[in-house]
């Protein structure tokens, strides 16, 4: 659905693949695998949205129908779960289980309520502490017992207010990266890998081949940072904007 819309988007404009490929600087493989709905072929979903965002604002429409017509696809896809109608057997034994599980339930709060009473009324016969033998009892608790406290429910981590920088990789690409001017890495990306980092200020990269890679940053597909083979330093968030205008403007900002 979505790859001929697309398609007839690209027709109805009179470009070729060629054409689109050269305004976003996708590949054409990739470019031809939309067409297909071939997703397969590319290298994970937040590409996929930006491949598609990219070819329809390299048309000058709006791409949220696109990606919608992708959504649709994705869900059509999914597999259906047959249901299966329960024998009489299993009705007749999940009914009994049913009512099992609720006896015990019943004994066992029976059986707590018992507990919890008698607990009571021997601490209403307990003789008065003194002070001091409370300090005592405090200092020979062992340690690592919990205290005797309401339970609190533990927060969830907490991951807002991160910037994410995702790379895959098209042709053999040195990359040196810093990562909120603290952690540093070297490597050599080989194709067909991809890589993601998260940071709370920001990244660094000096990239040794510009056009052998392809970089998405806060889930927003920003396509290659510069020609193949040239070297490129760039800072993220404070490029975005460089990385967002047409390819010649971006080269001529960033590249050494």
């Amino acid at each position: 659905m979505v790859g001929e819309y697309l398609r007839q988007k690209r027709e109805d404009a009179g470009l070729s693949l060629k054409d689109i490929s050269e305004i976003t600087r996708i590949r054409t493989e990739y470019l031809k695998a939309l067409e297909n709905e071939d997703f397969s072929k590319i290298p994970g979903e937040v590409f996929i949205k930006g491949y598609i965002r990219a070819y329809l604002h390299a048309l000058s429409l709006d791409p949220e129908e696109g990606i919608n017509l992708y959504l649709e696809d994705v869900r059509k896809d999914l597999p259906v779960e047959p249901h299966i109608k329960e024998s009489k057997w299993q009705q007749f034994r999940s009914a009994h289980l049913l009512i099992a599980g609720i006896i015990v339930l019943i004994t066992a709060g029976a059986f707590l309520y018992g507990l919890f009473s008698r607990e009571k009324v021997e601490t209403l016969v307990e003789p008065e502490t003194k002070p001091s033998e409370v300090l005592v009892q405090e200092l020979e608790r062992p340690k690592g017992l919990p205290l005797p406290i309401s339970p609190v429910e533990v927060a969830e981590a907490d991951y807002t207010n991160k910037h994410v920088l995702e790379i895959n990789t098209i042709e053999e690409t040195w990359i040196y990266l810093k990562i909120d001017n603290d952690l540093s890495y070297s490597m050599l990306l080989k194709p067909g890998e991809t890589k993601r980092w998260t940071a709370k200020e920001g990244f660094f990269l000096k990239i040794g081949n510009a056009g052998g890679i392809n970089i998405a940053f806060d889930g927003q597909m920003l396509g290659a940072p510069g020609k193949r083979g040239h070297v490129v330093r760039l800072r993220l968030p404070e490029d975005l904007k460089k990385l967002q205008t047409q390819p010649e403007q971006k080269i001529e900002g960033l590249e050494d």
